[in-house]
């Protein structure tokens, strides 16, 4: 019986929806095909085992350089900087320990989306307008520069966000000029990087989950829902106010076109396998807006709703994605 080291918590901003994550593959996980090892991770960087997932107080302090010898496969549920960046793929990379996700180069080039962007605007793909400001590479005359062009060259809304975290955090839609510096001091307080980024008027959001190294299987895409224009964190994760239509309403010719631009961007960025692919449609124009590499697996999140969508149960699903991992 594979021993499965589950890996979660973290520095990041993420921490909690990691530790949502994992407690359901506690909860799904195979048993009978799998032995399950709990690798808790606190903020401060220390590595415990835990007995009890419910209970992170019943923990045991963990070497770094011997998690090799306590389980055969890492499965990461694990969220936001240096915890899905490449940080923690490296160190298991470099310890000669299988893991199931993408490796260090996709994941680092996918968590910045302003590298993700910039790359991406070599090919033919559609994405929204945007403005970077880097504040350890630019001058205080060129991020006025910058702030002012995108003030010309944007339309508002904007939204303007940390180039390095998920799950909303840092992110505000602006709808004037009075609330700019203040989004912008907020979105720094989780990087250096901030994305100052055109929203697209009445588009939908779109989503879909793929799976597979060599065979890469893509699922139908789901829709997530707007009951108001912008969902933060607490909206997602505290308040449960997420809504999804699966599968997605929009004409068949566009998810058609959505799942080839999918599976042509996760072998662009080389990722592996499994990640969720986000668009917004609008009309017939789709817009490329991120890979996450290591999507969410609370009971609300869309990647696994799409996979069971695919006939895809959450026990096979995670059975499935161990599998690749060795």
């Amino acid at each position: 019986m594979k021993k499965i080291g589950l890996f979660f918590g973290g520095m990041s901003n993420e921490h909690d929806v990691s530790i949502m994550s994992a407690k359901n593959v506690d909860k799904y996980i195979d048993r009978d095909l799998f032995e399950l090892v709990l690798i808790y991770r606190s903020r401060d960087w220390v590595f415990f085992i835990v007995e009890n997932i419910n209970d992170l107080d019943s923990r045991q302090k963990i070497p770094l350089n011997g998690l090799k010898k306590i389980f055969d496969v890492a499965l990461l549920m694990t969220h936001g900087k240096n915890w899905e960046d490449w940080v923690l793929q490296w160190m298991l990379e470099s310890q000669k320990i299988p893991y199931c996700g993408c490796r260090v180069l996709s994941s680092a080039l996918c968590m910045d989306k302003a590298v993700f962007r910039e790359i991406l605007s070599k090919y033919w793909l559609k994405q929204t307008k945007y403005k970077l400001l880097d504040y350890k590479k630019h001058k205080e005359d060129e991020i006025q520069k910058i702030k002012n062009e995108s003030i010309i060259d944007l339309k508002f809304p904007l939204y303007i966000k940390p180039a390095n975290s998920w799950s909303s955090v840092g992110i505000i839609k602006v709808d004037s000029l009075d609330w700019v510096d203040f989004a912008i001091q907020e979105a720094l307080k989780h990087d250096f990087k901030v994305l100052i980024e055109e929203w697209i008027v009445w588009s939908k959001e779109i989503e879909l989950a793929i799976l597979g190294n060599k065979d890469i299987f893509v699922s139908d895409p789901g829709e997530l829902v707007l009951v108001k224009e912008f969902y933060d964190y607490d909206d997602k994760y505290k308040l449960g106010q997420t809504k999804m239509k699966i599968p997605a309403d929009i004409d068949n010719k566009i998810v058609d076109k959505i799942k080839k631009i999918s599976e042509f961007v996760y072998k662009i960025f080389d990722c592996q396998w499994f990640a969720r692919i986000d668009f917004f449609v609008k009309w017939d124009e789709i817009y490329l807006n991120e890979i996450n590499t290591l999507p969410g697996f609370t009971d609300i999140s869309m990647f696994p709703m799409l996979m069971k969508n695919m006939g895809v149960e959450y026990k096979e699903l995670i059975t499935k994605i161990i599998e690749l991992g060795y």
